[in-house]
């Protein structure tokens, strides 16, 4: 019972800032509909490309607290080999999913008879949203990890559902500031 009550008083404040994140960014997209209408592709890819930054964060979060945990990274802010071998795979890991999306959302979008307008411009505000995110994940996830394990709480209990919260918020986010800026 004493766990459940720790994990419960660790969950229970970012659970709350994640239904606002939430909130905001259905706010965010309903308010912007006319601009995502323009390129209708985008929300054939939108939902797909928040769970690929979502896992991808969550995947880090979860190494980061392993190698605090087992001691293969210590809990101070520096350069470590094993953070770059992380970094590397999951960027690998990032892009080549992000190929495999633009295959099959422009497929669907193909055989769905979706206009397909922008097909390069598109690829390139979602590549740079993708990588924007994930640089931005990583080092605020890294400084997060360390933060909270220095303090004696779980980092997971934290971060992990703030993190998905987050993406949901600035992949929308960064969509739209790109297609105002670029079309």
């Amino acid at each position: 019972m004493k766990y459940f009550i720790k994990i419960f008083k660790e969950s229970i404040i970012v659970v709350i800032l994640s239904s606002i994140f939430g909130l905001i960014s259905g706010t965010l997209l309903s308010s912007n509909e006319k601009i995502l209408y323009t390129i209708p592709i985008i929300l054939l890819i939108l939902p797909a490309l928040n769970s690929l930054i979502g896992d991808i964060s969550t995947v880090l979060v979860s190494r980061l607290t392993t190698h605090l945990y087992i001691g293969t990274i210590l809990p101070k802010i520096e350069k470590s080999k094993r953070m770059k071998e992380d970094l590397y795979g999951l960027l690998i890991t990032l892009l080549l999913s992000l190929c495999f999306l633009f295959l099959l959302g422009f497929s669907i979008g193909v055989i769905s008879r979706v206009k397909i307008v922008y097909p390069l411009i598109i690829i390139l505000i979602i590549t740079a949203t993708v990588l924007i995110i994930f640089f931005m994940m990583f080092f605020m996830l890294f400084l997060g990890a360390i933060f909270l394990f220095k303090r004696g709480l779980d980092p997971n209990n934290f971060l992990i559902p703030f993190v998905t919260s987050l993406a949901d918020f600035l992949t929308p986010l960064f969509i739209i500031l790109f297609i105002i800026i670029f079309i």
